[in-house]
């Protein structure tokens, strides 16, 4: 008797052993310690990202009432009380309505659903109040407010945003909030059943069904936002309007699996079409901004084309005497010096056709595979050249060629503004009939982007002090957090004046 007891403990024991080692390496494995992950997302039998098993209802047809109600109250409003500033409006209100410089012939390419200063959706992924939503929905605000479902308001802080991803993440004050788990957005399936939940057109708590129609979209609509705006929306035919912006796109186990962005529309409200990003690259976003305080980017260091875009492809045979077919794959047409890619040997004319076993298909898959990568991160690149098949090993960089991950205060303004500066040469100063001033050398992702800002804009001053050098531009802004005010003299000799928040 006593042997059997000393077993029985000896097994219990060695269980707790074998559960503490496995919880351990589960933690260490799982890239989604923020925001939370469902357990049942992570089974590696699955094949795709939701069970359908309880979707049919006592009459025989689709029954979404236990989705909804795991998930609908973790939905919340998100009210912008944007900015008084009426130049920076005036500047965010033309790029809204598809003026040049932004989404090309207004009512032919897909639009963002919210004007700024309005209102959009946003999804708690935390029971200690962290939200996530669309960055065009809180951009400029001055003040930003949460109702939840059962009508409890609160103050919400804006912990960062991700102007490449079109994605923010806030914070309120309380506990033991509903949340949403994530979902693994690589399992999702073209024909999955989907929820869109959000607040269209100020209505809050709607719901509406769909499936997913197409996979890895790229729109451009982030492009008049960020020259390294990252596309890979998953597109749905579930109803999603004006409010819906930062709302949840869900599966019918009520995970996450995306952040409902924008629509298809020559009206602006709903025709068809909507897009998400994927929950693994929000989930990448959200992790660094918590984080480091910025999200950490990395880049495989190359520029081209899809091979599936006929008209570009005979444009480039004919310049290179080449005879390349369209095909899936990802043609690159320059490699930039000191890049990942540079230094693993790449070249010009290689075409990926896979990066860590998943295949690239287009420049969506490209940017979604990479985008969810840090500097300092090892990739395998398979490639064929000249018709022949070759694998690198590529460690990505971030953007200024390091491959370290800092923290928010290890980056200076500059890196922050996304620009490199210059002084201004007398021949300027005459031309502007100015005689101080700092010239935009170089602009890439970062604040002055978001705000219009482009290579070769002179900078008068910011917050009131005259820019007469490179180095004032981390002067005036070092360890600054608050309202900025640029103002500067655009190319065509433009007084423009608009503003951001550091933080």
């Amino acid at each position: 008797m006593k042997r059997i007891v000393f077993y029985i403990i000896l097994s219990s024991i060695m269980s707790s052993i074998i559960t503490i080692a496995a919880y351990k390496q589960y933690t260490k494995e799982d890239p989604f310690l923020f925001p939370y992950t469902s357990s049942s997302s992570l089974s590696k039998t699955k094949l795709t990202s939701s069970d359908s098993s309880s979707l049919v209802g006592s009459a025989g047809s689709p029954d979404f009432t236990r989705v909804v109600a795991k998930t609908i109250h973790a939905v919340v409003n998100v009210k912008n009380y944007y900015k008084k500033n009426i130049t920076t409006n005036l500047i965010h209100l033309i790029s809204f309505f598809g003026f040049p410089d932004d989404f090309g012939n207004r009512g032919k390419k897909p639009q963002k659903n919210d004007l700024p200063g309005l209102h959009g959706s946003g999804v708690i992924v935390s029971p200690d109040g962290y939200i996530v939503t669309n960055n065009h929905v809180i951009k400029d605000a001055e003040k930003i407010e949460i109702t939840l479902n059962d009508q409890r308001t609160y103050r919400a802080k804006l912990i960062g945003t991700d102007p490449s991803t079109d994605i923010a993440l806030l914070k309120i004050s309380d506990k033991n909030l509903p949340f949403i788990y994530f979902s693994d957005s690589n399992k999702v399936q073209v024909g999955e059943w989907v929820l869109a939940i959000g607040n269209p057109f100020d209505l809050n708590s709607t719901v509406t069904a769909g499936i997913i129609s197409a996979k890895n979209r790229s729109l451009g609509i982030l492009r008049g936002e960020t020259q390294s705006a990252i596309e890979s929306f998953f597109q749905t035919d579930a109803a999603v309007n004006p409010g819906n912006s930062g709302g949840a796109l869900v599966n019918t186990n009520g995970e996450l699996i995306g952040i409902n962005t924008a629509i298809s529309s020559s009206s602006g409200n709903f025709i068809g079409y909507s897009f998400a990003a994927p929950s693994n690259l929000v989930a990448k976003v959200i992790q660094d901004i918590k984080k480091y305080g910025t999200v950490q980017r990395a880049y495989l260091g190359v520029r081209g084309m899809d091979l599936s875009k006929t008209e570009y492809l005979k444009a480039y045979n004919k310049e290179t005497h080449q005879n390349i077919k369209p095909q899936q794959g990802f043609l690159i047409g320059e490699v930039f010096d000191q890049s990942g890619a540079a230094d693993a040997g790449m070249k010009k004319g290689d075409i990926i056709k896979s990066i860590d076993g998943k295949p690239i298909q287009n420049v969506a898959d490209l940017s979604f595979i990479v985008g969810t990568k840090h500097p300092g991160d090892k990739v395998k690149v398979n490639i064929i050249r000249n018709g022949h098949k070759k694998t690198f090993n590529v460690t990505l960089k971030d953007l200024q060629g390091r491959t370290k991950i800092r923290n928010r205060e290890e980056i200076s303004p500059s890196e922050l503004l996304g620009a490199t500066f210059e002084p201004l040469s007398q021949e300027y100063k005459k031309d502007f009939g100015i005689d101080y001033g700092i010239r935009i050398r170089e602009i890439r992702t970062g604040r002055l982007s978001s705000i219009g800002m482009e290579e070769g804009d002179i900078i008068l001053s910011i917050n009131g002090e005259k820019m007469r050098k490179p180095n004032d531009v981390d002067r005036v802004l070092k360890k600054y957090s608050g309202d900025v005010t640029i103002k500067s003299i655009k190319q065509n000799g433009q007084v423009y004046i608009a503003g951001f928040e550091m933080n």
